[in-house]
């Protein structure tokens, strides 16, 4: 989701394209050296989804991305986000998780549905919609045989059709600094009010305590570093680097580690690359960031979507009975109505109940 959000962050709201990927590009290359394995950095989809619906300006953004920061740090002071984390039981993080595996089909379905037009070379409907099915089922087949440079040569292959097809004009590459500064001091009212209040419970849930949870699961041992302190820490820090240069509010959601392991990624070096070219992106090709971006293959953005809301969807199924049912409640309700804050209030409010219930039982019996 990085890739269309920031394209619409820059287009809609005039976001400093080099100051977006280059935050993005240092907080991605920061998780890699700290946590050790493949870590995932992306905007904050409900702070972006309301500043895109109402048109915010760019000091709104950055001073939602400084009070963020500031949040999360006071979080990771005396270990307070990981005693906070403990609320969240494994059916509440089941239930995000779900609710984001789902909301990431329906992104990929609006994807090609209506494609954004930074999305040069695009094909007419119904042939996104066909395009993204086909590649979804050669990723699913690739990624369960491990033939991982096969789902790459489907970026490629589109990339290489969209130049074709739209013959940009793309010119060589320019120094751009992000000039640093602080938003004007009215934006921090109503950035609090409108991105803020919605969104710091959706990221201390989704992208503090279930990436926790989904590191844990895929890297066992090797995701000791990953900790709730560490990761609001990192995320603090990031954003506050971010919303001083210009950039755009960040995460680390555990929805972008699911689609990272699924599509082969094993190692902090994911981080390296990835974090390098975003930073060379914004440092020397900022004037052409929207042109590049519009070169990748919106119908293959979605296949990969797709198939990681899928797999992280999945992962509910480790539970069973009661604590299912309550998962699967709480998480389609989140991802029918869009708004992952009714998960995450249905699933603490259940959990709660059936907790009492079984302690009821015990005394009882």
């Amino acid at each position: 989701m990085l890739v269309p959000l920031a394209a619409v962050l820059i287009g809609v709201n005039g976001l400093d394209p080099s100051a977006v990927f280059v935050g993005a590009g240092l907080l991605v290359l920061a998780a890699g050296s700290i946590f050790r394995i493949p870590f995932p950095v992306q905007p904050l989809k409900a702070l972006t989804a309301v500043a895109v619906a109402n048109e915010l300006s760019p000091d709104v953004i950055h001073a939602a991305g400084l009070e963020i920061a500031a949040f999360l740090v006071l979080l990771s002071i005396g270990r307070v986000a990981d005693v906070i984390s403990r609320a969240f039981t494994k059916p509440v993080v089941r239930a995000l998780q779900l609710g984001v595996g789902v909301l990431l089909v329906l992104s990929a379905y609006k994807l090609v549905a209506q494609p954004p037009e930074v999305f040069i070379g695009t094909p007419s409907s119904p042939w996104p919609v066909v395009l993204a099915v086909a590649a979804g089922i050669g990723l699913a087949i690739a990624a369960r045989h491990r033939q991982y440079a096969l789902a790459l040569a489907v970026l490629v292959g589109g990339i290489v059709a969209a130049w074709f097809a739209a013959a940009p004009t793309v010119s060589g590459p320019s120094l751009t600094l992000p000039s640093l500064g602080l938003p004007a001091s009215s934006a921090f009212a109503t950035a609090f009010v409108l991105l803020v209040i919605p969104q710091l419970p959706l990221t201390f849930g989704n992208a503090v305590v279930a990436v926790s949870d989904v590191a844990r699961q895929y890297f066992g041992p090797r995701a000791s570093r990953v900790t709730p302190m560490r990761v609001c820490l990192s995320c603090g820090i990031g954003n506050a680097v971010s919303g001083v240069i210009g950039g755009m509010p960040m995460c680390h959601g555990s929805g972008g580690l699911t689609a990272h392991v699924r599509l082969g990624a094993r190692t902090a070096a994911m981080n390296a690359g990835l974090g390098t070219a975003f930073v060379a992106l914004g440092l020397f090709f900022a004037p052409q960031v929207t042109t590049l971006l519009g070169l990748l293959p919106v119908w293959g953005l979605a296949a990969f979507l797709a198939y990681a809301g899928l797999r992280h969807a999945w992962l509910v199924f480790d539970l069973r009975g009661a604590p299912l049912a309550l998962a699967v409640v709480a998480g389609c309700v989140g991802a029918v109505t869009g708004n992952l804050a009714f998960t995450l209030g249905i699933a603490l409010a259940l959990d709660h109940l059936w907790l009492r219930r079984s302690r009821l039982n015990r005394v009882r019996a």
